[in-house]
């Protein structure tokens, strides 16, 4: 009995260190924590790998972005270079990278702003990434479902998020958020 209890104490503070809520879903990874003093978890965090030839599913591409006040809400599938440069500007290494990644950066077909990032590979979208509460700023971007009622500013909570790209293939805890 006293090994349970102290296997499940550990097991407890194990957990308890894993603060940071991973939502998975084929090429899409989520990240979210108790922002702000929320009572649940938040994603700010969302990834998604276009890179492979088939990656693009169906779904995935039809959600929809609004990349600035002023632009309509458009699927993933309709975003191309000359689409986002209308409302983001190329994306510009911050000046503290090494001068590798800042030349690496400068060759990348990229576009930054208002909480997103977009990189594309001979004019197709390769890589999405959504942030509310990233680099020590506070962003809004606004993400829908293709058939959704409305869209919604980020951070989102579990439901919206499954509203948005529909239920995890896995959810799990971890103690960091990765790239």
């Amino acid at each position: 009995m006293y090994r349970v209890a102290i296997i499940s104490c550990v097991i407890g503070m194990l957990l308890a260190c894993a603060g940071v809520s991973r939502f998975e879903k084929g090429v899409i990874v989520a990240h979210g924590e108790r922002l702000e003093g929320a009572s649940e978890v938040l994603y700010y965090l969302i990834s998604i790998d276009l890179g492979q030839d088939d990656a693009a599913d169906q779904e995935v591409v039809r959600v929809r972005l609004k990349l600035a006040a002023d632009a309509p809400m458009l699927p993933l599938s309709a975003l191309r270079p000359e689409v986002v440069a209308k409302y983001l500007p190329r994306f510009v290494a911050p000046s503290q990278w090494p001068a590798s990644w800042r030349k690496k950066a400068e060759d990348d077909d990229a576009y930054a702003g208002g909480g997103f990032y977009l990189r594309f590979e001979k004019g197709r979208l390769v890589s999405v990434s959504i942030c509310s509460h990233c680099s020590g700023g506070r962003e809004s971007p606004v993400v829908g479902a293709a058939h959704g009622p409305s869209p919604f500013k980020l951070p989102l909570s579990i439901s919206q998020l499954v509203e948005v790209f529909g239920s995890p293939d896995r959810l799990r805890s971890a103690r960091e958020v990765t790239y």
